[in-house]
């Protein structure tokens, strides 16, 4: 009884700390610009904008931003995609992959190495080079540790799922970084320093998967570390928040095939979701922007086969391309949280 009250203490401190830690997170991103008065809306992109999409795994790249990908290379801009880790946590993927009721390490790395292949694909469907995306590597469904108990490099986490307290892939961006919160920050701010973005896609804070909403922290972090006193007279750049996991979300979901009505409406943001003092901006995907974000999501063969229904749930609804040839109101709407 003294174990699970003293465990029941320490989890207690650790929400408290990383609600803290969200807290200023979100706070350091209202410091970077103020938000007008008047949302946006249809998203502003403009000519030559530099990209920077920050997924927590591979597949969220097009999932949260594979029309805004297209949209900002036609614009001749250029996109850069850094996954946070290599989705190799995936334990029912994995079982799936190898009929083994506990695949050893090395199962769980090859199937890192497979999501990152067809990420670097789906890029590639959207417009981009495959270089145009790097892994960080850090551990799948480990992230959120990484902001408290595991923050420092002395204290470094150790994958359940590879074993590894660093990335095993030869092909990350560090290989010999630790798994540690500071090291993450760091490694984010660094990849700003490269990119030099004018925007910036991250997941939002609120999502309800752990990794997506400790990368929107830690990209927060990265960002205004970043930022600093670089902007004085200039324009910062805009962030862009999206939305993958929330409860009985997105509509159909967990449906064996999608209802009629719903590819004809696009996707929203869930009615349950809590209004802050940010701006909805909404994308609309053209016939040919549409098409491309589902081929790009196919490309995701292992996903498919693992959560395909999730995955329905957030593809562009093919009636849409109909609807929007006719010239009809009807179109696919991809939402995103955003602020200038």
């Amino acid at each position: 009884m003294r174990r699970a009250s003293r465990l029941g203490r320490l989890g207690a401190i650790s929400a408290l700390v990383r609600v803290a830690v969200m807290g200023a997170a979100l706070a350091a991103v209202l410091d970077i610009a103020q938000t007008p008065p008047e949302p946006p809306d249809p998203l502003s992109v403009r000519d030559g904008e530099r990209l920077l999409v920050v997924a927590p795994h591979p597949d969220d790249e097009t999932l949260g931003a594979g029309g805004l990908i297209q949209r900002v290379l036609a614009r001749h801009g250029s996109v850069h995609v850094v996954l946070v880790t290599a989705g190799d946590g995936n334990i029912g993927g994995v079982v799936l992959e190898t009929g083994l009721r506990q695949p050893p390490a090395d199962d769980f790395v090859a199937y890192g190495e497979r999501r990152v292949g067809e990420a670097r694909a789906a890029v590639h469907v959207l417009g981009a080079p495959p270089k145009a995306l790097d892994l960080l590597g850090f551990p799948d469904g480990g992230l959120m540790p990484l902001l408290s108990r595991h923050w420092r490099r002395a204290r470094p986490a150790r994958s359940a799922t590879t074993g590894a307290s660093d990335p095993p892939y030869a092909f990350a961006v560090d290989p010999d970084v630790a798994y540690d919160g500071s090291d993450l920050r760091d490694e984010l701010r660094r990849v700003l320093d490269e990119v030099r973005p004018t925007l910036i896609a991250l997941p939002d804070p609120l999502d309800r998967h752990p990794d997506h909403a400790a990368t929107a922290v830690f990209a927060i972090l990265g960002i205004d570390e970043w930022i600093g006193g670089r902007w004085p007279r200039r324009e910062p750049p805009r962030v862009l928040a999206y939305l993958v996991h929330w409860p009985d979300w997105p509509p159909g979901w967990d449906a064996v095939s999608p209802a009629a009505g719903d590819a004809e409406h696009g996707l929203t943001l869930p009615p349950t979701f809590p209004a802050r003092p940010l701006d909805v901006a909404t994308l609309t995907l053209s016939p040919l922007e549409v098409i491309a974000k589902r081929s790009a999501l196919a490309a995701h063969a292992s996903q498919e086969r693992a959560m395909g229904g999730f995955l329905a749930g957030l593809r562009p609804p093919q009636r849409a391309v109909h609807a929007v040839r006719h010239h009809r109101d009807a179109q696919h709407r991809q939402r995103l949280r955003a602020r200038p």
